[in-house]
């Protein structure tokens, strides 16, 4: 008979396997959290969790300490700004409301899942957790793989025969089949094809440590498997974010003796497949990486109306900064003062404010595009800088226990190192801490950080000079 533990976790690993599918119309009344298919699994989780009735937050960990200060600031913003926050109404919403709707989502999007997983996780050992994990990461990739593939036949070759296998996802939960034929960029079970590469980056650094886990040479499919999905996402932070993400793992292998061999054979292949590559198909990999860079302009064909939206509201959110330096508008509540600050160029011309940013009728709030550049115009530069020390604080854990020790006691830290790159980069483009991924590999530090204390606490009592101090 399987444990009521067993069962929770296995409903949490249900949860991580469906974090990529929703492409489906969602559930209207969670709000933000409508498409998150993994969510419900996490509340039903919750449910077994409490009716234990013992539960326990990591309350004596420095890293859980700082980021409940960072919450407890946010919320401070909204009394700081109580005047200006009940005069505020846009898009048929007060002020108020807004806080409370944006509050409440940053507390189930963090400190909610912090304790689910921490709850769950802590009656196994870390390595046994994190290899649970990543095997029900493979899967689901590779699922998400099949589905790309239908799709780049379609998109990319014009095959719409294959169209009537591809409808069988239909049947599959939380997935709804599309086909972006405008842009004809892959997004598999996700709902854009920038989810879809959010996704991949979330996972890479799980798949690039079968490299250093397993001898098969099977142990590099997934790792290409994410690269090769990554470019067809045809996300261009995406495609950005990966590179970088391969870098921080080269830089591992670099550094570890252990490595060493496998680093050299990386590159030995690499290098050829490169030569190879700039030998045939030069013209096409230059076209390709120039029209990426070309991109990011605001006269690019493709992009000018998305690039004018990301870099307007980016511009009008500093602005917003700039005017309330101190306590910022109130977490949550930067649309409020930024509609209008939006730049001239930026409004000109381009149907995104029109119709949806700046439309009374459109009830979506405008994005703030990037979470630095929001938390410096909602809580403002204290409530910013709370936030940088806790991301800080992270980063100083990944490079202490990833980069400044060998063995393999450092392979679950790489992964979250590699993770946690890709979470800080994908912030420059993204506003939300519905960010399922980054709270997984938070809780993973902690119960690392718990399990270490302890492992120095019983080697010191068993230390023959610990009876006489």
């Amino acid at each position: 008979m399987i444990k009521l533990n067993e069962f929770t976790f296995f409903i949490v690993l249900l949860g991580i396997f469906f974090m990529p599918f929703n492409s489906f119309e969602g559930i209207e009344f969670l709000g933000e959290f409508k498409r998150d298919s993994c969510i419900l699994f996490f509340l039903l989780a919750a449910l077994f969790v409490i009716n234990k009735k013992k539960l326990e937050l990591p309350v004596n960990n420095m890293l859980f300490q700082v980021f409940i200060l960072v919450i407890l600031y946010f919320f401070l913003t909204g009394i700081l700004n109580f005047y200006d926050l009940s005069n505020y109404y846009f898009k048929k919403t007060s002020g108020l409301s807004r806080f409370a709707r944006q509050y409440t989502s940053l507390i189930l999007s963090s400190l909610f899942l912090i304790g689910l997983f921490y709850n769950v996780f802590k009656n196994y050992d870390t390595t046994v957790v994190f290899y649970k994990i990543r095997k029900v990461l493979t899967y689901s990739l590779y699922v998400v793989a099949v589905y790309a593939v239908f799709e780049l036949f379609i998109v990319k070759f014009n095959m719409v025969q294959l169209l009537d296998i591809l409808r069988v996802f239909d049947y599959f939960p939380f997935t709804e089949v599309r086909i972006d034929t405008t842009s004809n960029r892959l997004s598999s079970v996700t709902f854009e094809s920038p989810a879809l590469a959010t996704y991949l980056l979330s996972i890479s650094g799980w798949m690039f440590s079968y490299v250093l886990t397993d001898k098969k040479l099977s142990r590099f499919f997934p790792i290409l498997l994410t690269i090769v999905l990554s470019f067809l996402s045809g996300s261009r932070a995406g495609i950005f974010i990966i590179i970088i993400q391969i870098m921080v793992f080269l830089a591992y292998i670099i550094k570890d003796k252990k490595f060493h061999k496998l680093f050299a054979r990386i590159f030995s292949v690499g290098a050829v497949l490169v030569f190879f590559a700039l030998l045939f198909f030069a013209n096409p990999i230059y076209e390709y990486a120039l029209s990426k860079i070309s991109s990011f302009k605001t006269s690019d064909d493709v992009h000018a109306i998305s690039n004018k939206s990301r870099f307007g509201i980016q511009v009008a959110l500093f602005e917003v900064f700039l005017e309330n330096p101190i306590k910022g508008t109130g977490y949550g509540l930067q649309a409020y003062e930024s509609k209008d600050l939006y730049p001239e160029w930026a409004v000109k011309d381009n149907w995104e404010f029109k119709y949806k940013y700046l439309n009374e009728n459109h009830k979506s709030f405008p994005p703030g595009y990037n979470l630095y550049v929001r938390l410096l115009a909602e809580t403002g530069i204290i409530g910013f800088s709370l936030f940088m020390f806790f991301i800080l604080l992270i980063l100083l854990w990944c490079f202490n226990k990833a980069f400044k020790k060998q063995g393999s006691e450092t392979i679950i830290p790489i992964v979250i190192a590699i993770s946690m790159v890709g979470f800080l980069l994908n912030w420059f483009k993204s506003d939300t801490f519905r960010i399922y991924f980054f709270w997984l590999c938070l809780t993973l530090i902690i119960m690392l950080q718990k399990e270490e204390k302890k492992k120095n606490y019983e080697e010191k009592i068993s230390s023959p000079n610990s009876a006489l101090q």
